[in-house]
């Protein structure tokens, strides 16, 4: 296999998070994967002979300011949820490189989509001397499609 690393690397400046179509210009942190359960498989001697996949899960969290998780809530209230807990959105996580440094601006734009994703709930955090409050949103996801 070959392939070039000799690009520049996304920075947060070039993360935009947009779920159901609205930009989510208080993202503060994203995190999301897909993992594949894997079992080693025995037959003669100690060591595995096989591989065995399983199940694929995807799962993330989205980090917010507060006045973004206090709109999704609203939002959640207009599709019948008590809270953001079980409400489910797609998100699009793109990025795209915003510099003249020519080693960047050869990067292509990425996009991939986060389908399905169901929040389970959520957790505001906000300590002594903050200026502001962050809310954590952890959920579960069909899959993720990268690079679409």
């Amino acid at each position: 296999m070959s392939f070039s690393t000799k690009t520049g690397q996304f920075s947060w400046k070039d993360l935009n998070v947009i779920m159901d179509g609205r930009p989510m210009l208080g993202a503060t942190d994203v995190e999301y994967g897909t993992e594949l359960a894997l079992e080693a498989i025995f037959g003669a001697g100690n060591t595995a002979q096989y591989i065995g996949e399983g199940n694929e899960a995807t799962a993330g969290a989205l980090e917010m300011l507060q006045a973004d998780y206090e709109a999704m809530t609203e939002e959640a209230k207009k599709r019948g949820h008590n809270s953001i807990a079980g409400m489910e959105v797609d998100l699009l996580i793109t990025y795209i490189p915003k510099s003249t440094d020519p080693a960047t601006v050869v990067m292509k734009t990425i996009v991939d989509r986060v389908v399905g994703a169901k929040f389970s709930g959520q957790v505001k955090k906000l300590t002594q001397g903050d200026t502001h409050m962050k809310v954590s949103l952890p959920f579960l996801a069909l899959r993720v499609e990268h690079q679409i």
